[in-house]
């Protein structure tokens, strides 16, 4: 497993930089180039792999539906980016990437790879760019496309499971709101039905639900609210690492102890969980496999157009750290 020595030292800064990077410190200064580099360093260091050179069989769109910049707040879908990016390499898949959902229209490309949320006028245009599409983290029942998504179900029954084998009765959620690219339809994060089921199935009092934005700061001014207001539960869930971390900066500041008053999961296991303080334990979604399915879907599909729509559900698994 990377150190944050073997971070810094391939990213050529300190281990201080790297520290406070990864811990998302506000009050840090450092370019953004800085700050990618470090970011995309701790996500490579688990899967970088020696670069294949030949010629390139075909060009394939790779449209991420966050600006490079909200990528760096949010390693899920860095991770998913960068194995896509290294299955096609090792496929002979020419990759032309664009961020914030946009696309050419008069791109020439065989295929279409869309990891994140797109409304239905977006689906379209990439179904009028070429019909060989693939979702990645998200279902296009409307569209008829291939899709690659995490069990977030069994996901979240893992999170349940555990928190009352750890006899924790009062649970809460803290998750956000999504919404497309284009800003035209707001997304509900699927996992707050799926826990209030979960929790409800266990006999235990209903949860409470918490809303932020998925980043650092929005967990940690959430969490601030909490604390101000003596509202901690037994057992938190937080549905990405980013929002987790920020919750976890605002425990630290109050000197409440995780997980002793307070236990934390968190949801996409990305390389910084195991960097922060306490090392959160998290469900781990294999983003690796996600990037890998999605280019063999892609294959797939060069090949033989007329396939049926394919939709992979890959599951997950929890890895238990030091905030549980």
């Amino acid at each position: 497993m990377a150190t944050i020595a073997d971070i810094a030292a391939k990213a050529g800064v300190s281990s201080a930089t790297v520290s406070r990077v990864l811990n998302y410190d506000p009050t840090l200064s450092v370019t953004e180039a800085t700050r990618a580099r470090i970011l995309a360093t701790a996500e490579a260091l688990n899967y970088t792999k020696p670069a294949k050179k030949s010629k390139r069989r075909a060009r394939i769109a790779l449209v991420q539906w966050y600006t490079e910049d909200r990528e760096l707040t949010d390693l899920y879908y860095l991770a998913i980016r960068m194995a896509v990016e290294q299955a096609a390499q090792a496929a002979d898949l020419e990759l032309v990437r664009t961020f914030a959902g946009t696309i050419d229209p008069k791109q020439e490309v065989a295929g279409l790879i869309a990891i994140g949320k797109f409304s239905p006028a977006q689906c379209e245009s990439f179904k009028a760019l070429t019909p060989n599409v693939v979702l990645v983290d998200m279902l296009g029942d409307a569209w008829q496309m291939d899709a690659v998504i995490p069990d977030f179900k069994g996901a979240v029954q893992q999170v349940v499971d555990a928190f009352v084998s750890a006899n924790k009765q009062q649970l809460a959620i803290l998750s956000g709101q999504e919404q497309t690219s284009d800003e035209q339809v707001q997304l509900p994060d699927v996992r707050v039905p799926a826990f209030i089921d979960a929790v409800k199935r266990a006999g235990l009092p209903e949860p409470a639900i918490y809303r932020g934005d998925f980043t650092p700061d929005s967990g940690y001014q959430v969490m601030k609210q909490l604390i101000a207001r003596q509202q901690l539960p037994a057992g938190l869930f937080v549905t990405n690492d980013a929002m987790a971390i920020g919750a976890l900066r605002a425990l630290q500041e109050a000197q409440i102890e995780v997980p002793g008053q307070i236990a934390v999961i968190s949801f996409d296991d990305t390389a910084i969980a195991k960097h922060v303080y306490p090392a959160l334990t998290a469900i781990h979604v294999d983003t690796e496999a996600m990037g890998q399915w999605a280019v063999r879907l892609i294959d797939d599909r060069l090949n033989d157009p007329d396939l049926a729509p394919v939709r992979i559900t890959l599951g997950t698994k929890l890895v238990k750290r030091e905030s549980f």
